[in-house]
């Protein structure tokens, strides 16, 4: 067995992120996972037989990661999303007009109340904004068919009728790139989904969500997969990667530990077990936040892609 001799990280005033991620790659730890990460996600791309699913959960669109999510949505870096009804809610939120503000985990929350507004660690929403929000969604909703449809469907009608050319929503649908939210009822959205249901009829079938996420799994050859936290996206990715052998790449950024059992804390290493990842796949864990990781990643992978 032979081992690569490690070198230090080395910066300069005038290096660029590309450089910066090569000089990561001779450190240890983190540094080097991110590094790594980052030419593996490049490679996932550029792999034409592979499709790339991106699986979203936990407060990203709050952590200030919207813009990014867009920008990989619209430069073709994935081809098919996951995610929580919560990374939806807050994108249409911003799209209604409402806003996220800085704030502080150390804010005394009884105050905030009293001020309405409501708290996310520490970036804040200002009662108003979900008034925003709540208005945009029933009017949206309004135009969308009255038949029985997959999340997916809903998600592509819901786009066809958002303004914004800054939404995850709509530039997904502008791209054709599918969203899937087989959870969303636990969201804002699905809050605001089922009150509507209530008076005129409106027919999200989530099982329907398997087949055709199925049918897409059938008609790829190999499966690439970023999870940025898990919880059900993660979940339902990897459910669907048991009918194609398994991942072929993966790469997963989260906060949460595996000796509970859940799924969010899991290592990729753990799912080749169920199948779930391909026994040669390659695959990286890093353990840290996502606002932290992702910009440098997508970053350095977008300025190598435009080369």
């Amino acid at each position: 067995m032979k081992f690569e001799r490690m070198n230090q990280v080395d910066i300069s005033p005038d290096m660029t992120v590309t450089e910066l991620l090569a000089s990561m790659k001779n450190g240890g730890f983190t540094c080097r996972k991110v590094s790594l990460a980052t030419d593996l996600l490049e490679q996932m791309i550029l792999d034409d037989r592979c499709t790339v699913f991106l699986g979203l959960a936990g407060a990203l669109i709050p952590g200030g990661m919207r813009n990014i999510l867009r920008i990989m949505i619209e430069k073709n870096m994935v081809d098919c999303i996951v995610t929580t009804g919560a990374n939806l809610s807050h994108d249409l939120l911003e799209s209604s007009g409402g806003s996220h503000y800085h704030g502080s985990e150390r804010l005394n929350d009884e105050k905030l109340k009293e001020m309405e507004m409501s708290r996310i660690f520490s970036t804040l929403i200002p009662y108003d904004s979900f008034i925003k929000f709540e208005t945009m969604i029933q009017k949206a909703l309004k135009t969308i068919p009255n038949e029985k449809m997959s999340s997916q469907q809903f998600f592509y009608e819901l786009g066809r009728h958002v303004n914004d050319s800054k939404s995850i929503v709509r530039t997904a649908f502008l791209k054709k790139i599918p969203i899937f939210s087989p959870s969303f009822a636990d969201s804002m959205l699905g809050v605001q989904t089922w009150l509507f249901s209530q008076t005129t009829p409106l027919f999200i079938d989530v099982l329907k969500d398997h087949t055709e996420f199925s049918k897409l799994v059938y008609e790829t050859d190999r499966m690439g997969a970023l999870f940025l936290g898990g919880g059900v996206p993660k979940h339902f990715i990897m459910n669907g990667s048991q009918l194609n052998n398994g991942l072929t790449y993966a790469i997963q950024i989260t906060m949460d530990r595996p000796e509970h059992g859940g799924v969010s804390g899991a290592s990729v290493k753990e799912a080749i077990s169920w199948g779930k990842v391909a026994l040669k796949a390659k695959w990286i864990d890093i353990m840290a936040d996502c606002t932290l990781v992702l910009p440098l990643m997508i970053s350095g992978v977008l300025s190598r892609l435009t080369e």
